[in-house]
């Protein structure tokens, strides 16, 4: 399948690479969301050197696989042959000079990719590798080196903050899951149903969605894929969560509670389902879980970025299903008692409720679409989820997505996917939202929106009520890009 979507990240990754300098760039996302894919396309007719590094390996293993892939790289390539030494590297400053010696006189864009484990998560490697880069890589016309991993967190504080590359990164790309657009433009051919069907499973994670691409329909791939014993679906979690924090037990186990509570979770109420204590710790181990994507830490629209009120959400669409649907089912999955498993849970009401909950998550995602469609995407706002404070062991009240806006409007989004159009009730949960903002709003003007999957009751269109009723897919399948 030839490459799609990604236009923006790769005219910006093929503009750096085009550029006369000697450059560093980063490119960083969780796993399977298509980085490699996108460095080799922008790569394209240049020749490079890729090195995957091991995962959960020592650092000398680390650099003999290193030495190893750049001898096969050699064996069938114009640049001069592997060069010799007396003893093998013990240090990464060493290894990375004898990549110099191969590319001083033939110059070859350079990928190191999972950096985080070729550097087994610390600072030595960006140590050294600032050493010969400055001394050496960077006196070569044109050298181009490309960083790349899948720890955010390691990506963004260990490399382009870290004081030894501070200032040197010329390019910085952090993918993430594709627009609905890109999945339509991938699952070429399919109907609506099945681009939003699939979409709300894998948020747009380009590697699920091509294997899905395989199939007849999404029904069929998705019973193939996470409901069979060796189906890559119903195996992920392990390699995926594994590949990300290791066998470290607090991670799972705040992912765990996080799957148990769909409306979120205040930070102390977390420590306790999770089993973990409050501390510094914690802080440190939720904001690893954001930076890879896994959870969203949100904090209400009326409290500044340093407020402590924060509500955190298991926001990963395949953690979510894996939790929901796979997990539970793990017996009868590796006893093969699985056959036509998700035909059955398809038509389960948890699985609707589950799909409800993830068409929020997908209108969270396209919040600027959703601007666009109501004609302010031009005035400065702040998007995303608004909570009353909780009382009485009680969550209170929770808008999930809301606007506010620097023209004294707050648009209140109602998001509804049904099977069945909605009806007047939707104007009943409105009001109760609306009652809770009249208190904070001030003066604000309070505007009604409700986005749906498809069309409404003739008797909610005839209330008049909403301000504006919006076709989620008209919106969103679009192009993706502002």
């Amino acid at each position: 399948m030839e490459f799609v979507g990604r236009q923006d990240e790769l005219e910006r990754l093929g503009r750096f690479v085009a550029s006369p300098g000697a450059a560093i760039a980063a490119v960083y996302g969780r796993r399977r969301i298509g980085k490699s894919s996108l460095i080799r396309q922008a790569l394209q007719g240049r020749e490079p050197l890729f090195f995957d590094a091991l995962e959960e390996r020592p650092r000398r293993e680390q650099i003999a696989h290193f030495l190893f892939q750049l001898q096969q790289q050699l064996e069938n390539s114009d640049s001069p042959r592997f060069p010799a030494f007396v003893a093998p590297p013990a240090s990464w400053k060493e290894a990375f000079l004898l990549l110099f010696q191969v590319i001083k006189d033939t110059p070859r864009p350079v990928v190191f990719d999972e950096l985080q484990w070729m550097a087994n998560y610390r600072h030595e490697l960006v140590s050294d590798l600032k050493y010969v880069w400055d001394g050496f890589f960077a006196t070569i016309p044109g050298q181009k080196l490309i960083l790349c991993g899948s720890i955010a967190s390691f990506m963004i504080n260990k490399v382009i903050k870290s004081s030894a590359l501070y200032g040197r990164i010329d390019a910085q790309i952090e993918l993430t899951g594709f627009r609905l657009a890109e999945t339509r433009e991938l699952l070429t051919g399919r109907g609506v149903d099945e681009i939003l069907r699939a979409h709300m499973i894998t948020a747009g994670v380009p590697k699920y969605l091509r294997l899905l691409s395989e199939y007849s329909s999404v029904q069929l791939a998705i019973q193939d894929l996470a409901f069979t014993p060796n189906g890559y679906l119903s195996t992920e979690y392990e390699r995926i969560f594994t590949s990300h924090f290791g066998k470290k037990p607090h991670f799972a186990r705040l992912v765990r509670a996080l799957a148990e509570h769909p409306l979120g979770l205040y930070r102390e109420d977390l420590a306790r389902s999770a089993g973990v204590t409050p501390g510094g710790q914690l802080t440190q181990q939720l904001r690893d879980l954001e930076s890879a994507g896994f959870i969203s830490a949100v904090t209400p629209f009326n409290k500044g970025d340093e407020s402590r009120h924060i509500k955190y959400f298991l926001s990963d669409a395949y953690l979510r299903f894996y939790f929901s649907f796979i997990r539970p089912n793990l017996q009868k999955i590796r006893t093969r008692q699985s056959v036509d498993l998700f035909n059955a849970i398809a038509t389960s009401g948890a699985y609707h409720a589950w799909m409800g909950r993830s068409f929020e998550y997908l209108c969270l995602q396209h919040a600027d679409l959703i601007a666009r469609e109501l004609g302010f995407r031009g005035i400065d706002f702040t998007a995303g989820p608004y909570f009353s404070p909780a009382r009485d062991g009680k969550n209170g009240v929770q808008i999930d997505l809301l606007f506010d806006r620097a023209d004294d409007v707050i648009t209140v989004c109602e998001m509804k996917y049904s099977r069945h159009p909605p009806g007047v009730e939707a104007i009943e949960e409105m009001e109760k939202k609306l009652e809770l903002l009249a208190r904070i709003a001030g003066r604000k003007t309070l505007q009604r929106v409700l986005i749906v999957r498809g069309k409404v009751s003739r008797a909610l269109t005839a209330a008049g009520y909403f301000y504006r009723v919006i076709d989620a897919l008209e919106a969103f399948l679009t192009d993706p890009r502002p």
